[in-house]
Order: C-alpha cells, then sequence, then structure tokens
C-alpha cells in the first residue's frame, strides 16, 4: 500500500513539473504577445467598457460575449453567476487544460484537438442562439449596445443627408 501511494506521489510530481515547465515555456516564448493581449483588453475595457469587438462595431454580443466576466466571476469563487454570465467557460478551461496532456499522451492529438474544437463550435452556437433567443436584449451579457460605431456611422450619415 505504501509502495503504490509512494509511486502516485512521483508520478503526481513528474506531471507538476512537467505542467510548470509547459507554463514557463510558454510564457517566455509568448509574452509579448500574452503582454500586448492584456494591455488591450485593459484599455478596451477601460474606455469602451467592453472587450468584445461584435458589441463595440455592431451593437450585438457574439457568441462568446460574457467569457471574461464568466472567468473573473469563476476566479473569485461565484461559480454559479459565472456558469449564468457564460456557461460554456468550462469547455474553453477544459481545452486549455486538456491540450497539454493530451499532446504529451497521444502521438495523433491533433485530430483529437480538431474534432474538440469543432464540438466546441457547434456547442457554441447553439448556445448562442439559445441565449439569444433567452436574453436578448434585456438580460446581461446578452444586451443591445445602443453606443456602437455601426449606429454612430449611420446616425452621421442620416445627420448629413446621404441616408433616409
Amino acid at each position: 500500500m505504501m509502495k503504490a501511494l509512494t509511486y502516485l506521489l512521483d508520478k503526481a510530481y513528474e506531471w507538476q513539473k512537467w505542467i510548470a515547465g509547459i507554463l514557463v515555456e510558454a510564457i517566455k516564448k509568448y509574452w509579448l504577445g500574452l503582454a500586448l493581449c492584456l494591455v488591450a483588453m485593459i484599455v478596451l475595457d477601460y474606455f469602451f467598457g467592453s472587450v468584445c469587438f461584435s458589441l463595440l462595431f455592431f451593437g450585438i454580443p457574439c457568441p462568446g460575449c460574457g467569457m471574461t466576466r464568466a472567468a473573473k466571476l469563476m476566479l473569485t469563487g461565484h461559480f454559479r453567476e459565472s456558469f449564468h454570465m457564460h456557461p460554456l467557460l468550462l469547455l474553453v478551461v477544459i481545452g486549455i487544460i486538456g491540450y497539454p496532456i493530451i499532446k504529451k499522451i497521444l502521438k495523433k492529438y491533433i485530430l483529437i484537438i480538431k474534432l474538440y474544437v469543432i464540438i466546441c463550435i457547434v456547442i457554441f452556437i447553439g448556445v448562442y442562439i439559445y441565449r439569444m433567443n433567452l436574453y436578448y436584449p434585456d438580460i446581461e451579457p446578452m444586451v443591445y449596445y445602443k453606443d456602437n460605431y455601426l449606429h454612430r456611422v449611420m446616425l452621421l450619415l442620416h445627420n448629413s443627408g446621404l441616408v433616409k
């Protein structure tokens, strides 16, 4: 019994080292891109109140709308509110965690990853349609953003007499 427990602890330690190595390698390799994305998200959120381009430009939420808020809620321990904000955050988390594990275990991991992505896209579209029918345009995060840029351009064209 003790030997089996020691073996399991050794394997767990190996996995921890391997995952930490992947994280460190990814940060070293992609730190600039990650930093620029983070800065862009902070700037967009600060100045425009959203990081969603669909919401900012067209006023309608995208299939991923609410994902950032859901992640913030999940990280602060508000799991029910996180699920309400975007129920598919768990699929993204599973994909992020599962990718390096599947890559290490399987030689033909690309096919499984592609299949997972296709399944996730289909599920995202289905849930998006359901959420739009159920919540749009009144309930967060599926709200209409009135101050979008398409609306501003149309007002400008209408006020200038180019569009009636």
